[in-house]
Parts: C-alpha cells; sequence; structure tokens
C-alpha cells in the first residue's frame, strides 16, 4: 500500500505489531511488525478493502458497515458505540447493581434522609439530587405504558425505609418486582462516576455557600 491515512496507518500498526518510525533511516529490525497474517484486497460494491486477517494478539480492529441508507447507517453505527461503551465499562469496573430503577431510587431515598438531617440553604443540593435520580424510573415508566405518578407513589413509599432496595420497574412489562430475583442488572460504573460528581458539587456548594 501506498499511501495511507494516519488514522489507518496506526491501526495497522497495532494490528501486526509494528512501530512507526518518521524515517527510513530510524527503521530497526524491531520495528518490523511480523504479527500479521494473510494481506488482500477485496471489493466491496464500487470500492476497494484491504483485508489484513489472522493477526497474532492484534491491538486493533476495524468495522465494516454498509447499508442502503445514510440514516440507517448512523442508527447501527450509534448502536454499535452504544454497546462497546457499556462493554468497556464493565471489563473497567466489573460491578453490576440492580437495574429498573431500583439503584437510583435508593441513592435518591438516602440523599433525602440526609437533607432531613441539614438545615439551611445546605440542603439545597442533597434535594435536588434526590430529584435528579428519579428522573431514570421516570422514564423507565412511561415507556412501559404504565402509570407514572401511581408507580413512582408506590416504589417511593417502599423505598423510604432503606429495606426495599431491589424493587424496580420490570421493563417488559411494568410491574414492580424484585430485579434481583429476575436478574435485571445495570452497570454501575457511570452511576459510581456520577455520585462523585454530586459529591464534588455539594462539597463546592458548601465552601461558596
Amino acid at each position: 500500500m501506498r499511501r495511507l491515512r494516519k488514522t489507518d496507518n496506526n491501526r495497522i500498526a497495532k494490528a501486526c505489531g509494528a512501530v512507526i518510525v518518521n524515517r527510513p533511516h530510524q527503521l530497526q529490525q524491531s520495528d518490523v511488525g511480523t504479527g500479521a497474517g494473510i494481506f488482500e484486497v477485496k471489493t466491496i460494491g464500487d470500492e476497494f478493502f484491504a483485508f489484513i486477517v489472522h493477526c497474532k494478539e492484534p491491538k486493533a480492529c476495524t468495522v465494516l458497515f454498509r447499508g442502503p441508507s445514510k440514516d440507517q447507517f448512523n442508527e447501527v453505527e450509534r448502536n454499535l458505540q452504544d454497546a462497546m461503551s457499556v462493554a468497556r465499562n464493565i471489563l473497567k469496573n466489573p460491578k453490576l447493581g440492580p437495574a429498573g430503577g431500583a439503584t437510583q431510587l435508593t441513592v435518591s431515598a438516602t440523599l433525602k434522609q440526609k437533607s432531613s438531617s441539614v438545615e439551611g440553604i445546605e440542603k439545597w443540593p442533597y434535594e435536588a439530587a434526590a430529584i435528579a435520580f428519579e428522573r431514570i424510573p421516570r422514564t423507565v415508566a412511561p415507556n412501559c405504558g404504565v402509570n407514572v405518578i401511581r408507580t413512582m407513589t408506590a416504589l417511593q413509599g417502599k423505598h423510604a425505609n432503606g429495606e426495599k432496595s431491589w424493587l424496580g420497574i420490570d421493563g417488559s412489562t411494568g410491574v414492580i418486582t424484585g430485579v434481583k430475583e429476575k436478574k435485571i442488572g445495570g452497570y454501575l460504573f457511570g452511576l459510581l462516576l456520577l455520585l462523585s460528581f454530586i459529591s464534588f458539587a455539594i462539597s463546592i456548594f458548601k465552601f461558596v455557600g
């Protein structure tokens, strides 16, 4: 291949274990990638594509999308990106928690209890964060076709004492159920990151106030 984009050059180097050098006289034997398997050029539609397959311990790969319209192509690309982000988060922090809004409502109930023990304007961040965490179950409920007010009232009452932390909304039926028994889980990486942001925001609010 004579010409490559910089991004493609980096991917090929990772796939075959090569090291990119800027000048020919800097090239050493250890820089040459020997992990590539088969190199071939194929025609898909009216375009030519270079394939490097059967690599030893590749550090990069390419996913090729083809579709009838640009809108469908973009939708598939977004779905794949979301799926890869979920897989990455689970690999970085392999912890799962109850889904269906159960985790968010537990955190919301805890923040409400905390706000009741704080006086003055310092309780405002806790109350605002508690309301924000209820957004997830409030979004799940109408997607299931159930009454949002009745469902949220029932869930909030069950989570108020902190003893029903496994209760959430079944996304298929809209029924309040024990998500642990139903094995309905979600990754906690995003929630833990959000909690750290909220903790930082509350500390800043107290400092400014």
